[in-house]
């Protein structure tokens, strides 16, 4: 298969190739030249056998590509975006997988590419590429401007290809055995446990790096980065170096407080065990469609419920019980209990039920949701050091700040 076209700039030919990926987006790429030539900075191409050929319409929506002119070692690359996913041509083209970081692609390699995007910034499909603090700082201040009047959180993670999807959900032996391992850990630890609310054992429970139904965020888009740069213990996916930090703008009336009534509903579902939960999940679904609570009401699965609901709200009306609020995962502002949430300025999105026997659950459905991809981690990292953002700071226990003091003076 031919991936190198020719780019008919003017009266010069200029080597180059597409690229398409479903997270950055379809883009023609040319080799570098210390030629300048003319930018048609909105355009659509002619593409006649291996050429193609940038015109411009007098119809401004007709202009199908965005183009980039970018500096490169004493040259210029041109890079052309394209606007939309649904015009996309039927031309040979590149992925990441085609463009390795160990791989020599005739023209350019992956992390050429990724350091084009980064020169762009922000992408025609919305998302965002990030190489430096300065370009992260501007792109997370555009982000939040645009919901002044929302909470804002944020969550990184170091492979953008993660989901928002809590580690309790991404294995079935964790999940079936949810209950199992909550009394095991408590038990465990039950002189400094057994007076805790069940929101403040399922976060002592992540602070160890037990599966939960909690999921990481933070209020400080800085540690979000850092968590995006930082390789987690026994990493061992050899893919791209692109992390990613997710911007979630929540509506204030939506974020919750550990000590809110819809915090323990939530999370006194960890001692349930899965036969009663998924019996739960199944009478909330059935009532709904039949429009009938006393189907969920009658059920042993929901006075079992109840009866945990009980040991720590007595007050507990359930004429004032939606079922709908065991469903759906809730941004959750907790007490400063430990070290690591006060430095990571922590917070966390609480899941509810899931379908047991399929795994599906609820997803996060009430923020806008940006993405912000993070490339020159090892740059950043060094970058985020000097503002004395590691993992001495961001994990301030004796192992982690002896790493971190160790990795100063390497």
């Amino acid at each position: 298969m031919q991936y190198i076209y020719n780019l008919i700039l003017e009266d010069k030919k200029l080597r180059g190739a597409f690229v398409k990926d479903p997270d950055f987006g379809f883009y023609f790429v040319s080799e570098k030249t210390q030629d300048e030539y003319l930018l048609i900075t909105g355009c659509s191409f002619v593409i006649t056998d291996s050429d193609i050929t940038p015109i411009v319409s007098s119809q401004p929506k007709n202009n199908d590509y965005i183009g980039y002119k970018i500096t490169r070692a004493n040259g210029f690359v041109y890079v052309y975006a394209l606007k939309s996913n649904r015009t996309i041509p039927n031309v040979s083209s590149l992925t990441l997988d085609n463009l390795g970081f160990n791989d020599e692609f005739e023209l350019f390699t992956g992390g050429d590419f990724l350091e084009f995007l980064a020169n762009i910034c922000k992408l025609p499909n919305g998302n965002y590429v990030c190489g430096t603090v300065q370009d992260y700082i501007s792109t997370i201040e555009q982000i939040t401007a645009k919901s002044a009047n929302k909470e804002h959180f944020f969550r990184g993670h170091y492979y953008y290809k993660y989901s928002l999807v809590p580690s309790l959900y991404r294995k079935k032996e964790y999940f079936n055995n949810e209950s199992y391992m909550y009394m095991d850990f408590k038990t465990h630890f039950y002189n400094e446990l057994s007076h805790k609310k069940y929101i403040e054992i399922l976060t002592t429970m992540q602070h160890y790096r037990m599966p939960t139904r909690l999921l990481d965020t933070t209020s400080n888009p800085l540690v979000a980065l850092y968590m995006a740069c930082d390789v987690p213990t026994n990493y061992r996916n050899k893919n791209y170096g692109i992390g990613e930090v997710i911007v979630m703008s929540e509506d204030i009336k939506n974020v919750k407080y550990s000590d809110s009534n819809a915090v323990t509903l939530l999370s006194c579902l960890a001692v349930l065990e899965t036969n009663y939960k998924q019996d739960l999940y199944e009478k909330i679904i059935e009532s709904q469609e039949k429009n009938d609570l006393t189907i969920l009401r009658n059920s042993i699965s929901y006075r079992r419920f109840v009866a945990e609901v009980l040991n720590e709200l007595p007050s507990f009306d359930e004429s004032f019980f939606t079922p709908e609020v065991l469903l759906k995962p809730r941004h959750v502002k907790v007490g400063m209990i430990n070290e690591r949430i006060i430095a990571q300025s922590g917070s966390f999105i609480l899941f509810g039920l899931c379908n047991y026997l399929t795994g599906e659950h609820v997803k996060l459905d009430t923020v806008s949701k940006e993405r912000v991809f993070i490339v020159h981690r090892k740059y950043i990292t060094k970058q985020l050091e000097m503002l004395n953002i590691n993992s001495g700071t961001m994990y301030p226990d004796k192992d982690h700040m002896s790493v971190a003091i160790t990795k100063k003076y390497d």
